[in-house]
Formats: C-alpha cells, sequence, structure tokens
C-alpha cells in the first residue's frame, strides 16, 4: 500500500527538508513547491491526501492567490505549519475543519492517513466585494445587510453571522451594485456557522439558480480586472 500523498507549500529549503522528514518519519510522503499559485494546477492534475502551507508563504500571498486555494483546502484535510524559533519544533494549526481537525503533525498524519485521495478542480472565483442584501426566509421583516468576499459567474461567498442557516437552503440575494438589482435566487453549497472557525469570516456559499444573462455579463467584466493574464 503506498503512503498518502501530500502538498507542502513553502519557498525555504531548510524549512522543507525539516517537513519532509517529520512526514517522513510519520509515513506521509510530501509533494514540495515554493508558491502558492502552483497549488490549484497541482490538485487539479494528482490526487492528494492534504494540503500542508508554511506560514510565511501565505503571509506574503496575494489575495487572488489565496481565493484561488480556498476550495482545496476545503476538500483535503489542510493545515498551517511554522517552525518554534526556540525549539526548532513544528506548530501546526488546522486551516479549515471540513475534513477534519488536527492539533500535531501526527494527528495531521491520521486524517491524512484515513482520507481517499482525489482531485481538487477549484471554482473560478475572485476577490470581489459586492454589498448585498441577503434573505434568508420569505417571512424575514428586512433583508441582511452583507458583502461578497468573492464571486464568480457561478456563484459567491457572502458574509453573514445567522447560525440558522441550512446547506440546500434556498435564499435571495440583491446585489445593489449591479445595473440591474433584481433579486437573484441561489442555493447554499457550504456554510461556515458563526462560532465554528475562529480564525475565519463566517458566511455561505452559494450557487446562483435565477441569474439573468445582464447580472452574469456585468460580473465578468466586473472579474475581468482580477484574472491573471
Amino acid at each position: 500500500m503506498s503512503s498518502p500523498l501530500v502538498l507542502l507549500v513553502s519557498r525555504s529549503a531548510s524549512r522543507t527538508q525539516v517537513y519532509r522528514e517529520a512526514l517522513d518519519a510519520r509515513g506521509i510522503s510530501c509533494l514540495a513547491i515554493a508558491e502558492l499559485k502552483e497549488v490549484a494546477i497541482l490538485a487539479s492534475g494528482t490526487p492528494l491526501s492534504g494540503v500542508l502551507l508554511d506560514m510565511p508563504v501565505l503571509i506574503k500571498a496575494s489575495p487572488a492567490d489565496k481565493t484561488a486555494t480556498e476550495d482545496i483546502l476545503k476538500a483535503l484535510p489542510s493545515a498551517y505549519l511554522n517552525i518554534a524559533p526556540a525549539t526548532d519544533s513544528i506548530k501546526l494549526l488546522t486551516a479549515d475543519a471540513t475534513q477534519g481537525i488536527a492539533k500535531s503533525i501526527d494527528e495531521f498524519a491520521e486524517l491524512c492517513k484515513g482520507f481517499t485521495p482525489r482531485l481538487v478542480r477549484p471554482k473560478d472565483r475572485y476577490p470581489l466585494h459586492l454589498q448585498a442584501l441577503l434573505t434568508t426566509v420569505p417571512e424575514q421583516d428586512s433583508p441582511e445587510r452583507t458583502v461578497t468576499l468573492n464571486i464568480s459567474p457561478k456563484g459567491c461567498f457572502l458574509f453573514t453571522s445567522n447560525t440558522e442557516l441550512q446547506l440546500e437552503q434556498q435564499v435571495s440575494i440583491q446585489f445593489i451594485g449591479l445595473n440591474d438589482t433584481t433579486p437573484i435566487t441561489a442555493t447554499i453549497c457550504w456554510l461556515r456557522l458563526w462560532g465554528t472557525g475562529r480564525h475565519h469570516i463566517p458566511g455561505i456559499g452559494v450557487n446562483f439558480t435565477t441569474l439573468s444573462e445582464s447580472q452574469q455579463a456585468q460580473i465578468i467584466r466586473l472579474l475581468e480586472p482580477l484574472q491573471p493574464h
């Protein structure tokens, strides 16, 4: 049986070696890369059991590169790594708890061993902040004022602290910055409830179901400057 393959992102050769040796000792194979922008390419073509991000890489990454990895961090066991200067010990913090929580590299290795390797094809989402009015139930007195953290022509992630939302729930979104402000019907496909992730923004990921052609065309135009050329 082959050992699980984990993608490691670290720019430092010496830090990469420390992480590689620790993973090898725990029966985990490591594919090391230096740039966050490479994650989406490799994850879409290589079955992986996890992904590890060295903190210095994350600190220097662009918002677009961070957004491009969000779906991958949700789909695979994922964690941030750092090395404690005083002891040279490896510190680990779960990046996204969707596939499990690990508090140490030992626990992360066990998560990866129990995870079926998979390909992850990230969505074409970009960090665009559109103000919106969110209605989650028909009898809601007034819509919640919110904003998108990222968006694509097919869906978006919206900030909300509402703890009563459910997967597959239909909601109505009115983007007040679009020329066509007709409310859009959308379905919740992913959610992070307030209070469940101390280091993450709470909100919902939705797929648009009634987006008009003019609304989609304007979103595409707004996204063009954010896309790599």
